[in-house]
């Protein structure tokens, strides 16, 4: 609380008496015209932080005053307290803790640390440092979001997803079918639907974009090509069994399916999609694979317990590693380097990711990140250096890299299980889904992990994926995929 020297709290005012009533003046956004400017300003600077933060937000005449005169930053001045936190505000401390922070806080920020790098030696720099930070809080805006468009399906859907590019975006629905659309003028127009004759369980863009796979219960995938800016159907492969995954290899050159009799390695010639390996387990439920960044290497889990390792050697591929569990895999992935191996481990009382590291061309069993539920997804962060695996018992786990090892660095809670969880193309955002109806965005900030913005459906989130330039898709039991614009902290 502000006080007085004498001790008593210093009041506003009070009005003449030809002051005009309540009912004469403008409110509620349209501003204020009972007192003159000045007075207005006589009146805010006796208010402390938070009165002064929600006069802001409920005016937009005062916003204007206290902005124009920095009014939130005197009443920050006033509330901290002068002696004790100007004097900790260093040159030392600066280059410690605060420098770093102001240069990935925003391209403002960055502008102010540099100003500051130059009056260094100023004997007032405390002073100058002190008002640069609420200044730069007082010109920034917050990450924002706005819902541009939504795709609509009779049944739930399941997954969404864009194109590397993101000029395309496919959804996928319990009602049997895919949808393509394109960005178009700024609008999503939809280009395609894909009928199958039972669920879609998959539906994914080769890393070129120029080519699109769905995969069904029905025991069908379809392939798709983009030529000419038009979208044509390819292929189609027929299973005996229903078809539970499919993605491409980084050339796009080659395909991988998996269906519950085993896995399939499929090649492109003469337009046609032809099978050249065949994946099996002891098992004989394949629970996923997925290539590595190079293409060279695939990994296949099953519900046996085992994880194999396979490798291309002179256009054959061979298995090169077997490593087994006492309980079902159902997940595997490799990091963007190509070094680091998670497989997602799921049995009556033990639910956890494995991390698995290559070490002098061997993979060696480095870490264990356990929950108390189901871990559905994992994935690396696209530098490598974070992971984040979401789970049923209602959290995702950030782990990061360092010295060989992959420590905790932050939990995010939901009230219902996690579907899923993704980084944007930066790594700079993670989204998490879950089924309380809700995803989650968190900014990485000065090295830790901030929620910092929550979007809403009216049933549960089953997914959510970011595209380039901060897009982000969400699917949802409510029968809907929203798109949403991002912005970041600009100033």
């Amino acid at each position: 609380m502000q006080v007085t020297p004498s001790g008593k709290r210093p009041f506003p005012t009070p009005p003449t008496p030809n002051a005009p009533d309540l009912e004469s003046a403008t409110f509620a956004n349209r501003g204020t015209v009972v007192l003159p400017d000045e007075m207005v300003i006589k009146i805010l600077m006796n208010l402390g932080t938070t009165d002064i933060a929600v006069y802001r937000s409920v005016n937009r005449h005062w916003q204007t005053l206290i902005d124009t005169h920095h009014l939130l930053a005197r009443s920050f001045y006033r509330d901290c307290h002068l002696t004790q936190r100007v004097n900790s505000l260093t040159v030392e401390r600066y280059h410690s803790h605060i420098r770093g922070w102001l240069r990935d806080f925003s391209d403002s920020g960055r502008v102010t640390a540099e100003q500051l790098d130059n009056i260094l030696e100023d004997k007032h720099f405390p002073e100058v440092l002190f008002f640069s930070i609420p200044k730069l809080l007082l010109n920034s805006n917050e990450l924002t979001y706005q819902n541009i468009a939504t795709i609509g399906h009779l049944g739930v859907v399941r997954d969404a997803s864009f194109s590397p590019d993101g000029k395309y975006l496919v959804t996928i629905s319990t009602d049997k079918t895919a949808k393509l659309l394109e960005l178009e003028g700024g609008q999503w127009q939809e280009k395609a639907s894909i009928r199958h004759a039972a669920w879609v369980m998959i539906a994914s863009f080769s890393l070129d974009g120029k080519h699109l796979v769905t995969a069904s219960y029905d025991g069908i995938t379809k392939l798709w090509r983009l030529e000419d800016g038009q979208w044509q159907e390819e292929d189609t492969i027929e299973h005996s069994t229903p078809v539970k995954n499919a993605s491409f290899s980084p050339d796009g050159k080659h395909l991988v399916t998996v269906a519950d009799g085993g896995a399939a390695i499929w090649w492109l010639e003469g337009g046609k999609w032809q099978e050249k390996a065949s994946i099996a387990h002891s098992g004989r439920v394949v629970t996923n694979a997925q290539f590595s960044p190079d293409g060279k290497h695939f990994v296949s889990t099953s519900v046996d317990g085992t994880v194999k390792i396979w490798k291309l050697d002179d256009g054959q591929w061979g298995e090169k590693f077997t490593t087994k569990y006492p309980c079902s895999v159902t997940n595997a992935r490799f990091s963007p380097d190509g070094k680091h191996l998670v497989m997602v481990t799921s049995g009556d009382f033990f639910h956890s990711a494995q991390l698995w590291e290559l070490v002098d061309g061997k993979w060696q069993e480095n870490v264990t990140i356990m929950h108390l539920g189901i871990v559905d997804n994992v994935h690396f962060s696209p530098d490598g250096k974070y992971l984040v695996t979401s789970s049923r018992n209602c959290t995702a786990k950030i782990c990061r890299l360092e010295g060989g090892k992959w420590p905790e660095k932050a939990t995010i809670c939901h009230s219902g299980p996690v579907a899923n969880a993704s980084f944007s193309c930066d790594g700079k955002f993670l989204v998490t889904a879950s089924r309380d109806g809700t995803a989650k965005i968190c900014r990485l900030e000065g090295g830790k992990w901030q929620e910092i913005v929550t979007i809403a459906h009216s049933k549960a989130v089953t997914n959510a994926n970011f595209g380039p330039d901060y897009q982000l898709v969400t699917a949802s039991r409510d029968n809907t995929a929203k798109i949403w614009v991002l912005k970041r902290w600009w100033c």
